[in-house]
């Protein structure tokens, strides 16, 4: 982000000068120079050789602080022009994004602070992306937004949402019953989800006072009650539709391209997100015609 922040603010003072010839910029920015800094701490930032992470980190040093000088003459260029255009609009977006990018670097390489997770920034082009830890051996961590999909016996994605910030699964589950009594006009006859939807039997007893079959796992340890509950027909027939869900997650992934959003900004994000589910819905319904 150091790298794609030099490049950006450099190409964006350069287009200014283009526009605006009184700004008077002669500086040389020496991209290739700034480029060779941060490829080398990418190539060397996970070596176990402490002279080479000693290099890596006066690596860091010298690249941050070329991106603190190109910012600084990002803000004086900012404060002279008083003009409208594309190049004036963009710098000044850009500008508070690259001064939260260097303070967390700062603070994570050069001070040894640990900075919140929810504090960082993980993309000078889509700042509203967030870090999501899978915990999957292959993905242990991903890049981007949560999303809620709610399906119905026949496959159909009925319900879905995109959040903006990163909530606990079980804070989603009245959202979704809310969609589907909305859109069906009663509670849903059963209710399937995996074990990260769980939060305690009270939470199971109140949904089971509603919905006559609730098939989500319980987390750690059962008692025979439990244990009863999870083995009867109706939670595994749960079970094996909630798996199924997986199959089309898959479908909207490897179909219809959500695995890997190239829209720009959240609002539109999350539109790619209708778009594939309307895609999916649309070609189910084909098939059942």
């Amino acid at each position: 982000m150091l790298w794609d922040s030099f490049r950006t603010l450099s190409r964006q003072l350069r287009q200014m000068q283009k526009e605006f010839p009184p700004l008077d910029l002669d500086h040389r920015f020496h991209d290739q120079k700034v480029k060779k800094l941060a490829t080398f701490v990418a190539r060397n930032a996970s070596s176990k050789r402490k002279a080479t992470l000693r290099q890596v980190k006066r690596h860091y040093r010298l690249l941050i602080a070329r991106v603190r000088w190109i910012h600084g003459i990002g803000q004086t260029v900012g404060a002279r022009v008083q003009a409208s255009g594309e190049a004036a609009a963009e710098l000044a977006h850009y500008l508070p994004l690259v001064d939260r990018i260097v303070t967390q670097a700062d603070q994570r390489v050069l001070q040894g602070l640990r900075v919140p997770a929810d504090q960082k920034l993980y993309s000078l082009f889509e700042e509203h992306t967030e870090l999501i830890l899978r915990g999957k051996a292959r993905k242990p961590i991903e890049f981007g937004h949560k999303v809620m999909l709610g399906q119905t016996a026949e496959k159909f994605i009925h319900h879905y949402q995109v959040l903006p910030q990163r909530r606990e699964d079980p804070e989603l589950l009245e959202p979704a019953l809310e969609a589907h009594q909305e859109l069906f006009g009663h509670s849903p006859d059963v209710l399937a989800a995996d074990k990260g939807f769980y939060q305690n039997m009270g939470q199971i007893d109140s949904l089971q006072a509603k919905i006559p079959t609730v098939s989500i796992p319980k987390k750690g340890r059962r008692n025979a009650p439990e244990n009863e509950r999870e083995t009867c027909d109706a939670f595994v027939s749960g079970q094996r539709f909630r798996a199924g869900v997986e199959g089309s997650i898959s479908v909207l992934k490897r179909a219809f391209k959500l695995g890997c959003c190239l829209f720009k900004g959240f609002r539109h994000y999350a539109a790619s997100v209708g778009l594939a589910v309307l895609c999916h819905n649309l070609v189910l319904l084909t098939r059942l015609l």
